[in-house]
């Protein structure tokens, strides 16, 4: 079966590098330049895949968000942005975060994010696993709990700092963030204490081996708790002891406390 995206770009440079990265792998793409045509053709149109710029000419595509989810129930939605002439890109992602959007694009992005979101859509529609992400320098960190939680079912996300994580990855619909507590520039102890205030719903998992003759991992571990933290675990850690943390804090039935591994 051949699926069809949607495509809403008012540039037909863009369109035609999105549509090209589209029918790649196999689909077919629908462009538009304008919302209300783009509108009228998802009520006729079975579309499982929709591609929308945040600014489409002089108009915010934002405020018809919630009627694309409507007339789309079962598309993933990516919303594209390279922020505009009166907005920075980091301010329109700040803008998009708030709406229930799957994925998030800052321009220019690449094939392999566009394929992520066409893999999401065959997958059977918008993301209903919990979405992790998680924040450490370590790319051997990072790939071990990418694999560890991607077995057991979850979506996960990484990224090699809070800088890229604020920059790059939807917080807003994250279920829970993983993040080691020493890191270059804005650090996690920052970064945490931003995300409980900002992000007030995600759940928090602080993670550390401390500072070799420094900071101990348990020294590390009492200063996130002190942010509010929802579980804590030392390192290095087990693949078992990972997702018994993981689980724990997401359990909606758990016992509102600090989980510590």
């Amino acid at each position: 079966m051949r699926f069809s995206a949607l495509i809403l770009e008012d540039s037909a440079t863009q369109a035609a590098i999105i549509r090209k990265m589209v029918e790649t792998r196999g689909w077919s793409a629908l462009h538009y330049a304008d919302v209300k045509e783009a509108l009228d053709a998802i009520q006729v149109m079975d579309v499982r895949a929709l591609f929308l710029d945040v600014y489409v000419g002089d108009r915010n595509t934002l405020k018809h968000f919630d009627r694309f989810r409507l007339l789309a129930t079962q598309a993933v939605i990516a919303l594209m942005t390279a922020g505009s002439k009166a907005t920075s890109i980091d301010e329109t992602l700040a803008q998009a975060r708030k709406y229930q959007a799957d994925y998030l694009l800052p321009k220019p992005f690449t094939e392999t994010q566009v394929g992520d979101v066409l893999t999401r859509a065959e997958k059977g529609g918008p993301l209903m696993s919990r979405h992790v992400l998680v924040i450490d320098d370590s790319r051997t960190v990072c790939l071990f709990v990418k694999t560890a939680l991607e077995a057991e079912g979850y979506r996960v996300s990484v990224a090699p700092s809070m800088e890229t994580a604020f920059s790059n990855v939807d917080i807003a619909h994250v279920d829970l963030v993983l993040c080691d507590v020493f890191m270059p520039g804005m650090g996690g102890l920052n970064g945490m204490r931003s995300i409980r205030t900002t992000w007030p719903k995600v759940r928090l998992i602080s993670m550390s081996a401390g500072i070799e003759n420094k900071v101990t991992s348990l020294e590390a571990l009492n200063a996130s708790r002190r942010i509010g933290v929802h579980g804590q675990i030392g390192k290095p850690f087990t693949k078992e002891d990972l997702i018994e943390v993981v689980d724990a804090v997401l359990d909606p039935h758990a016992i509102s406390t600090e989980i510590r591994l």
